[in-house]
């Protein structure tokens, strides 16, 4: 914070929240029993070693952790690092922190952001889904998320590789904005592989966490940071998703903050449409179409009276390939089989269909609709 011969009462608890939110050596529930004992940052850092001692603590190593982190604590400099990063912090006392947020039981105590946050009135969905996605998770993605930024409504999921990154690509190149939630500090791009849609992200959306700058990609932090994704989203949208994912519990998370929640259905037995169908069994909503989304917004569907489609004439034996494939993949001679052609002439076949766009080989000898 830049340097004043007296600072105002709202920069002093400003100073104090950040402080906070920038100790490491515990998480958000220490930090809401300290709040629950003491009542504002100010009292929990004015507190002496006694005092503090009066809170529950793991051990008497973590209670010095405490007291270390607090020794070492230099708020200009922290401060001064972090807009030099161009982050910023706001907490939740802050007027431009989001009600959204504020709606849940464990919002986080402040935010670190580079871009933007959604604004108040801004319909956002979430879109959240597996890391090893197949054609058919990844056509959906693309399709809903360019679909809803065509009726601004923007994209909130965590950059993760799979559904969460393609979906957010897509959201972006409709036009439309999107807002990454991460499990690190607000200046690593976690997975490096998604650097592109990190900078894409800073110009036409945001990125924020409630980790201070510099906090690595724990495991631990991905599930806590769920309830964010959630909680920033009117509703949200599961695309596959194994039996133990990740986007399960933002759907748990979603349900228990009051937030819709719909399901991209699978086949039974596919390892990918686990997850998603034990929440069509425990009674989510089975996305059908972005219809539904819009009802459930309350936002009216757009008349699309000049729409070109673009058609690609196939020859016989073309038609027949590409009526059998689906946008789940199948193996080169599964198609041979069902065709009745040989495996040397389907491979033929599909290589003219994958330079007019509508195949794609997922992995060696399987392909699947684009």
């Amino acid at each position: 914070m830049q340097e004043k011969e007296e600072k105002t009462e709202d920069e002093k608890r400003r100073e104090k929240w950040f402080w906070l939110c920038s100790i490491l050596s515990f998480g958000r529930k220490e930090k809401q029993m300290l709040l629950d004992f003491f009542g504002t940052p100010e009292e929990i850092w004015q507190a002496d070693e006694r005092e503090i001692g009066e809170v529950f603590w793991k051990n008497e190593e973590h209670k010095k952790a405490f007291f270390r982190e607090k020794a070492a604590w230099d708020a200009k400099k922290a401060w001064n690092e972090m807009q030099k990063k161009g982050i910023r912090f706001i907490s939740c006392e802050d007027t431009s922190y989001p009600q959204k947020l504020k709606e849940i039981y464990d919002y986080p105590f402040g935010l670190f952001i580079r871009g933007e946050l959604p604004k108040e009135n801004e319909k956002t969905v979430a879109i959240v889904g597996a890391r090893l996605c197949s054609a058919y998770g990844r056509h959906f993605a693309v399709k809903i998320a360019e679909e809803l930024a065509g009726y601004d409504i923007s994209l909130v999921s965590g950059m993760a590789r799979g559904i969460d990154g393609t979906a957010q690509r897509a959201a972006i190149k409709g036009g439309g904005k999107s807002y990454a939630v991460l499990g690190c500090g607000p200046d690593i791009c976690y997975p490096m592989q998604n650097r592109d849609l990190y900078q894409n992200l800073l110009k036409n959306g945001g990125v924020l966490s409630e980790y201070p700058p510099g906090s690595s990609p724990l495991p631990f932090h991905f599930p806590m940071r769920n309830r964010i994704i959630s909680g920033l989203s009117d509703l949200v949208i599961v695309i596959e998703a194994r039996e133990k994912s990740g986007s399960l519990i933002t759907a748990d998370q979603a349900l228990e903050q009051g937030r819709d929640v719909m399901v991209l259905p699978g086949r039974a037995g596919d390892a990918l449409s686990a997850g998603c169908n034990r929440l069509i069994d425990q009674g989510a909503g089975i996305f059908l179409s972005t219809d539904q989304i819009l009802e459930c917004l309350k936002i009216k569907k757009k008349n699309h009276t000049n729409t070109k489609k673009t058609y690609i004439a196939l020859e016989s034996e073309e038609n027949l390939v590409y009526s059998v494939l689906e946008f789940q993949a199948k193996n080169l001679q599964s198609i041979a089989d069902e065709t009745n052609l040989t495996p040397q002439k389907v491979s033929a076949i599909l290589v003219r269909l994958m330079l007019c766009g509508l195949v794609a080989e997922d992995v060696k000898n399987h392909y699947s609709k684009v």
